[in-house]
């Protein structure tokens, strides 16, 4: 999408409607016609990516892998197509408070269908018995719950994808530990 690329290369704030209808192929009149301004065309390039990264995790947990291997998959879909541009900018950060500013909202429904998929793949995990959660003393939600937090944090800890990837699988195995069946 044009205006990722433009954002990802000049950041929120240096970033022109002008640049964005250039990378895109278009006049910058054309543009108008679909967006207020780069605000709102910002707001929906976040509404699109969100619904793209919930729709990569979809699709790892529909898979007939191992339970682990889908929530593993899911959850590291999930970052990668939300965080990847975001980490590869030099102006991640700006691109971050942006999202913060202009589409928080998308990230609190984005946040609560994630916790809703995990919760679901788990629920559906212990009735067919991949994984046991007897062993945790923990319910689903709670699981759920736990599991979040510890995505935000390895979120937040980690410099690059590799280093988040490489905890997420960290956390699967000390999830495997602790819920085999």
């Amino acid at each position: 999408m044009a205006a990722a690329d433009v954002f990802t290369r000049y950041g929120f704030k240096k970033a022109s409607m002008q640049d964005i209808a250039d990378a895109a192929m278009m006049s910058r009149a054309a543009l108008y016609l679909h967006f207020r301004n780069k605000d709102d065309l910002f707001r929906s390039l976040m509404q699109w990516h969100h619904g793209e990264a919930l729709k990569a995790a979809e699709a790892a947990l529909a898979s007939e892998k191992p339970f682990l291997v889908r929530l593993e998959a899911a959850l590291t879909d999930f970052t990668t197509v939300l965080f990847g541009p975001v980490r590869a900018s030099t102006h991640g950060q700006e691109l971050f408070e942006a999202n913060m500013a202009l589409a928080s909202d998308t990230m609190a429904a984005t946040s609560t269908r994630l916790r809703s998929l995990m919760e679901n793949a788990l629920t559906e995990a212990v009735s067919r018995g991949e994984i046991s959660l007897s062993a945790t003393g923990l319910s689903a939600a709670t699981l759920t719950d736990l599991l979040y937090v510890c995505l935000d944090g390895i979120k937040k800890a980690s410099n690059g994808l590799d280093g988040l990837n490489g905890r997420l699988s960290a956390l699967m195995r000390l999830l495997g530990a602790a819920t085999c069946a």
